[in-house]
């Protein structure tokens, strides 16, 4: 078990970090991800001479976060035209391109993305979930399928994957309700979708 937990962790320490290089602009609703775009690419913008339009331009690149307001007028487009997938990981891959094409995202995209990572890596079992109060979204690997809302019964081995908070982290099944309590405000959280 606690062989499986390592891995799960690890695996998901790669997918956070693989995640966060991949969506560099980050999410709209984090504050922090703003002023970290902005140290990240201004000087890529301004370059080593900057004018006053280089300066400019480059000052705007705090505000690149903001396109997930993007990403999302995409997946909206997709599901208005009919060009949206009714399958939950055709859905998936596509919200994955989107959000790597964009670079930015918040925890619905960004857990999107790293559970589209892990399942091409052959990661079992995967479970894509949101908060039962549908404030949050993330990754649990390990998950016994079909173990329902409550995380007590989710199994020993459980580890969280979210890119979105920079994180992963295990969740042993006797602290689980607690830590995520702790961390959201929310004990509960229910599989959207997952992989046995």
């Amino acid at each position: 078990m606690a062989s499986d937990t390592t891995n799960y962790l690890a695996v998901s320490k790669e997918a956070v970090a693989w995640v966060k290089a991949m969506v560099p602009f980050g999410a709209s609703n984090r504050p922090s991800d703003y002023l970290e775009s902005w140290k990240k690419n201004r000087k890529k913008i301004e370059g080593p001479d900057p004018g006053v339009l280089d300066t400019v331009l480059g000052g705007m690149t705090a505000f690149l976060p903001l396109l997930t307001g993007a990403n999302r007028a995409m997946q909206i487009k997709e599901e208005v035209t009919g060009e949206a997938a009714s399958d939950y990981l055709s859905r998936f891959r596509q919200i994955y391109e989107i959000t790597l094409r964009t670079k930015a995202g918040n925890c619905n995209e960004q857990s999107i993305t790293a559970f589209v990572w892990l399942l091409d890596r052959g990661v079992r079992p995967l479970a894509w979930m949101h908060l039962t109060n549908g404030k949050h979204a993330f990754v649990v690997v390990g998950r016994k399928p079909g173990s329902g809302d409550d995380p007590t019964k989710w199994g020993d081995a459980c580890v969280v994957c979210d890119p979105w908070a920079g994180e992963a982290y295990s969740l042993p099944a006797v602290q689980a309700g607690a830590i995520l309590q702790t961390r959201w405000g929310c004990g509960t959280a229910k599989a959207v979708f997952g992989v046995a």
